[in-house]
């Protein structure tokens, strides 16, 4: 679990990743983006433009976009390009709480 954001928040949540080959050391240029899927499996939000330094990946998470987000858990994935390949990983999983 990466943590607990409150409930009507706008919050950073960062995903560290680690390249066992040693090949890729920043993901900076990568084109980074995140969905967002509640516990039912339904899209909160898909393909959002996200930040990246070094194999640190920066999600900024409106818990308001599209309505306030019910209390419960969440599962973000992040996508980045590699040369030819388009990565996807996750899920990370969070958890929205009461302010």
């Amino acid at each position: 679990m990466i943590g607990f954001i409150s409930q009507g928040s706008k919050e950073n949540i960062r995903v560290t990743l680690e390249d066992r080959s040693g090949t890729v050391t920043s993901l900076a240029s990568s084109s980074p983006t995140f969905t967002v899927k509640n516990d039912a499996g339904a899209d909160k939000v898909t393909d959002v433009a996200a930040s990246a330094s070094g194999l640190v990946i920066t999600c900024l998470l409106d818990t308001n976009a599209g309505g306030l987000w019910a209390v419960g858990e969440y599962r973000l994935f992040v996508k980045f390009t590699v040369g030819t390949e388009v990565v996807v990983k996750g899920p990370f999983y969070f958890t929205v709480t009461l302010t």
